[in-house]
């Protein structure tokens, strides 16, 4: 798993960055480097097809691994919520529903880092909400227009993919033999900064939900209801399928909606995409058990090797609560500290994780108790990404350089099958090592095209 760029013909890049440099307006990209400059990328990383398709295999293959750990260990989602040491709420979760690999992987967006060719996986990634969807595919199709007779191609839109697998939403008794109504609802959330806000879907969600054979239904969450046989009823409509996107937020107002969300879905009147339940499947904690199992000679030898060749070794530390009763793994902490990287088990954003290499030995092991106490940790192995050259023009100033800088590959997997790929890339002004590459923390975000 390679850029190509420099494979490519050198008229085809003089003319594709010659394009780009004269094409303005990219405001997918708006963002800020360290030095107070906005950055923006001025090409895609190029991925061979065969290469993206092996991507795809591997994703594909070892979420279905991480829901097999997951069944090792519980029967439920209500029992894996309480193995994982869940942190928070999930309103719409059933805890009775079994645990299915087909339903807990339908809309993913691993994050890899390229270690010497080879894609390692950091975290799975499920939930309503994930980064990147629109824009990935955008830029993706942005870029390619620029030079259409290239050979170069955007990947399957994974906005198009996400429409699709709402539609193929197992259907209720109801709705057999006719359109369904697909509600897209509008609510009133907290987001991350604590700040209530009124979310209403756009006219090309709107219009993506019909292109997908659905007739979209928008109406306030607060006003849904049930009716007599616990359908789902948006005014007097009834509604087959929801379309759910709040992700992180913290619903307002909701007025019963939430449990009438509950009733219909128990009822098995109405259909979930994407189901809350796996968010779960995001817990790092997975990655660690995937090593376990592997190492106690659980899995088939081809699926054991899929797991020591593209999940750094993993731990986890604390899900017990009392990490003091893991002294082996301590050990084994406190003897490679400065090769490991400690995240909490569910976290975004770089919150709470810790570099080896920047704590000292007398800290190290205190901090990790004390951090493991509060929420589960893992402990990983520090990858050492690939560097890829990037072309970088300040959107403001228009001055270019070319920097040497590591990057995340997050291809879409919706219903196995994968779609756009979401990239971040540093900027060309920040530290290259021991940092987190997530575009809440300044880096920047692309996508990639595929060649022949």
């Amino acid at each position: 798993m390679r850029d190509t760029w420099e494979a490519l013909p050198a008229e085809l890049r003089h003319e594709f960055l010659a394009r780009r440099t004269a094409s303005t307006g990219w405001d997918l990209y708006r963002g800020q480097g360290a030095d107070g400059l906005g950055w923006e990328p001025l090409r895609p990383l190029i991925v061979g097809e065969q290469s993206y398709r092996y991507l795809e295999a591997v994703a594909a293959r070892l979420l279905h691994l991480a829901v097999q750990a997951c069944r090792r260990r519980a029967s439920t989602v209500g029992e894996l919520y309480a193995v994982l040491r869940f942190p928070r709420d999930l309103p719409l979760m059933d805890p009775d529903r079994p645990l299915v690999a087909t339903e807990l992987t339908r809309y993913a967006r691993p994050d890899f880092l390229i270690e010497q060719g080879r894609p390692q996986l950091l975290e799975l990634n499920t939930s309503n909400r994930l980064a990147g969807t629109r824009q990935s595919s955008q830029l993706a199709e942005r870029y390619a227009r620029l030079c259409p007779s290239s050979g170069l191609s955007p990947p399957p839109s994974a906005v198009t993919a996400r429409f699709a697998a709402l539609a193929r939403t197992p259907p209720t008794d109801h709705d057999r033999g006719r359109t369904r109504r697909a509600l897209i609802p509008s609510y009133w959330a907290t987001d991350h900064h604590h700040t209530i806000r009124h979310h209403t879907p756009g006219r090309s969600t709107l219009a993506a939900v019909a292109r997908a054979g659905l007739e979209p239904v928008v109406a306030e969450l607060a006003d849904l209801r049930l009716d007599p046989t616990t359908r789902l009823l948006a005014g007097d409509v009834p509604i087959e399928v929801v379309l759910l996107e709040w992700g992180g937020h913290r619903i307002r107002y909701d007025r019963g909606a939430l449990a009438a969300l509950r009733a219909a879905d128990r009822a098995a009147t109405l259909g979930l995409f994407p189901r809350t339940e796996p968010y779960l499947i995001s817990s790092k904690a997975l990655l660690a058990w995937l090593h376990d199992d592997a190492d106690a000679g659980l899995l088939t030898p081809p699926d054991e090797h899929l797991v020591h060749t593209h999940i750094p070794w993993t731990a986890c530390l604390g899900l017990d609560k009392d990490p003091t009763t893991q002294p082996d793994l301590l050990r084994t902490a406190a003897i490679r500290r400065a090769r490991l990287i400690v995240k909490p088990a569910f976290g975004r954003a770089g919150t709470g994780v810790l570099f080896g290499s920047r704590i000292s030995d007398a800290d190290w092991l205190p901090t990790l108790i004390r951090a493991a106490r509060r929420s589960p940790l893992v402990l990983q192995r520090r990858v050492e990404p690939d560097f890829v050259a990037m072309p970088y023009r300040d959107q403001d100033s228009g001055r270019q350089v070319v920097a040497q800088v590591p990057f995340v590959l997050s291809p879409f997997l919706i219903d196995g099958a994968a779609a756009s790929v979401w990239v971040r890339h540093l900027a060309p002004d920040t530290p290259n090592r021991d940092v987190v590459i997530d575009t809440r923390l300044g880096a920047h975000p692309n996508t990639v095209l595929l060649a022949p």
